[in-house]
């Protein structure tokens, strides 16, 4: 037992979910699920208590800057601790086999992609409370990202020192390229003209998912292709997503069948597999060094939090009833 007024507790990654029917705190580590109940302190108390276990404070300091308890913060670390959900770091470990490897990005890729799902962009679409133009703002934003494909994938392809990586990447490429008139197609179904969709302008948040991509390729091949687990087709999921956008665009009052060509591109990207990059781009290898794991996870956890913000602008730029959709180009005629 680590545990004591001198310990440095630091949480492992980890998301909290608190369901609208329960009372009831979920707290989500890679694929298992704990839940917490309250006991005497406020959830924003004990909220606040963990953002402090970040290995950079001591228990009693914790206690001090909280004004919580040092027994009950001894009592929360003792409880985490017991339950292995503090951070524990093997500085002699230079090398992590793939297999661990693999899993725990399987792991961690579940948990962010059911966080991104918590988004109050979709739970508000399911429960209609947006405009029926955060819905087509949605579609608009996606277009763009699957557009944007080809750039990112050939930032990847260039900047790789890993022939066999190239490769892969190379016919992933091809696999991908010009996937965006599926999208578009079930916009001028939605009503847009297609020179307006051809003309549009991505909003920011939109922009910087895209860029954030690019940069992960041009700096960290592993990293990147490790996104491909977050960014690409999963299953049964993907598909059972592509079926609710379609029952939502009926509900918006959109016509039915008009989102068809983006649900086929569902389908075509589960065929294809993509999820399963990874695997094959570590096929052969038995280990993969610390270094190189470190960084792929971190771009890996910045590029989850760059699909939070694309979701926070969707909402806060079609939910506006004051701007342009589709957004325009300002050029200099208009300053």
């Amino acid at each position: 037992m680590r545990v004591s007024p001198d310990f440095k507790p630091q949480l492992r990654h980890c998301t909290f979910f608190i369901p609208h029917a329960s009372k009831e705190t979920l707290m989500i580590v890679g694929q298992e699920h704990f839940s917490l109940e309250q006991e005497g302190a406020s959830l924003k108390t004990f909220l606040n208590l963990k953002r402090y276990l970040d290995g950079r404070h001591t228990i009693t300091e914790i206690s001090q800057i909280t004004g919580v308890p040092l027994e009950d913060c001894l009592g929360v670390a003792t409880s985490f601790e017991e339950q292995g959900l503090l951070r524990v770091e093997d500085p002699e470990m230079e090398r992590i086999p793939v297999d661990v490897f693999l899993k725990q990005i399987d792991d961690s890729v579940g948990m962010w992609a059911e966080q991104i799902g918590y988004h109050r962009m979709w739970s508000g679409l399911e429960n209609l409370d947006f405009r029926k133009e955060v819905f087509l703002g949605l579609i608009l934003e996606t277009y763009h990202y699957i557009n944007s494909a080809a750039r990112h994938i050939g930032t990847a392809i260039a900047h790789t020192t890993d022939e066999k990586w190239r490769h892969l990447l190379a016919e992933y490429l091809s696999e991908e390229y010009n996937h965006a008139w599926m999208a578009r197609k079930s916009l001028v179904n939605m009503g847009v003209p297609e020179e307006q969709v051809l003309n549009a302008h991505p909003i920011i948040g939109t922009w910087s998912l895209a860029n954030n991509l690019c940069e992960i390729a041009r700096t960290d091949t592993l990293g990147y292709i490790a996104c491909t687990k977050l960014f690409e087709a999963r299953g049964g999921e993907t598909l059972e997503g592509a079926d609710q956008l379609e029952e939502l665009a009926v509900k918006y009052g959109f016509p039915e069948g008009c989102l068809e060509p983006l649900a086929s591109h569902a389908r075509i990207d589960v065929e294809a597999n993509h999820v399963g990059l990874l695997e094959e781009a570590l096929e052969g290898r038995d280990y993969i060094d610390a270094a190189s794991a470190h960084r792929a996870v971190n771009n890996l956890h910045d590029l989850k939090h760059s699909y939070d913000q694309w979701a926070d602008g969707i909402v806060l730029y079609y939910a506006d009833i004051a701007n342009y959709i589709p957004r325009l180009k300002v050029d200099y005629f208009s300053l």
